[in-house]
């Protein structure tokens, strides 16, 4: 599955490529407003996935890109373009899950390390108000994804983000928006129990801030081709099944051996890297994608991850 292994297919995306500047500044500019419309509009199929090209790269295959960011000069407060290479791997198709190798620099890592402990960070809960158990020795900060107080950093990885993983269905509708971005801190022994993001969350992407992984999908790519419906059965199928040995574990950390890329069930990670996965089913059902079941392993050194959540609010009316 490692990329030296790989066919490789060159692509070069820039900032506003397949979209126009206006309709992808209008999404940057909208944070996340919870949509109070009772219309329904039917989803055509091939808006809540990968758009072409990455629709169609198999798995094992990757695409190279770059993005650009521009570095302030303090000497006379301009600011320099400075160009950078990365490349998107899919990793699976069910669901569609992309590694972003090097998407974000090590001095981005960093800096956003730096915005969390600015802002302060908090014990984490999730979205059931004090509910700290399934998210165990966690702490979190939230920084704002637009607005005037937007760090140029977090405003470009949203750019490049939508430009490369949203269709231009969802990029150009009213309520499309992204979260403001979510960074954690966990020590050692925490983790994140089973959840599947959806409620509207179209697309999540998980930037690994040192390298530490983690994550694991358990029914990525497996299953026998069942399609859970539902938590209850989706729990069933993953109560005995093991990361490493079963779907997709993203690993990271002082302990990773890069052997253990030939585990197709394992894929290592990096500080800069970034994980992207679909949280819908694309067949026009607007139904959630169980198989986008993940959680946070149970870490055995700090890790420091980020978020941010692609909406399409309109989705909480089917």
């Amino acid at each position: 599955m490692g990329v030296a292994t790989t066919r490789r297919r060159r692509l070069y995306f820039w900032l506003f490529i397949n979209s126009s500047p206006v309709s992808v500044s209008v999404f940057i500019g909208r944070t996340a407003a919870f949509s109070t419309a009772t219309q329904q509009t039917p989803i055509p199929p091939g808006i809540l996935g990968p758009p072409e090209p990455l629709k169609s790269l198999p798995v094992g295959h990757s695409l190279n890109a770059f993005r650009t960011i521009f570095l302030s000069n303090v000497d006379d407060d301009s600011s320099n373009p400075q160009k950078v290479d990365f490349s998107i791997e899919r990793v699976a198709n069910s669901p569609n899950i992309f590694i972003l190798r090097n998407f974000v620099t090590l001095s981005e890592c960093n800096q956003i390390q730096a915005l969390a402990e600015e802002a302060g960070m908090k014990t984490a809960e999730t979205v059931t108000k004090g509910d700290t158990s399934s998210r165990k020795n966690c702490t979190v900060a939230w920084i704002p994804s637009s607005g005037p107080d937007v760090s140029s950093i977090v405003s470009g990885l949203v750019a490049s983000t939508v430009n490369i993983f949203l269709s231009d269905v969802v990029k150009s509708h009213p309520s499309a928006c992204v979260e403001n971005m979510q960074i954690l801190k966990y020590g050692v022994g925490g983790e994140f129990v089973h959840h599947q993001d959806g409620d509207s969350r179209i697309l999540t992407v998980i930037y690994y801030i040192n390298g530490v992984g983690g994550t694991w999908f358990p029914l990525a790519d497996g299953n026998d081709g069942e399609i859970p419906k539902n938590k209850e059965r989706v729990l069933e199928l993953v109560e005995n099944l093991e990361p490493g040995k079963h779907g997709i574990f993203l690993k990271g950390g002082s302990n990773s051996i890069e052997g253990e890329n030939d585990n197709k069930h394992t894929v290592l990670v990096n500080k800069g890297d970034a994980v992207a996965f679909y949280n819908y089913r694309d067949e026009g059902s607007a139904h959630l994608d169980w198989t986008a079941l993940h959680c946070g392993s149970p870490t055995d050194e700090t890790k420091w991850i980020a978020n941010h959540w692609y909406r399409l609010n309109d989705l909480a009316n089917y």
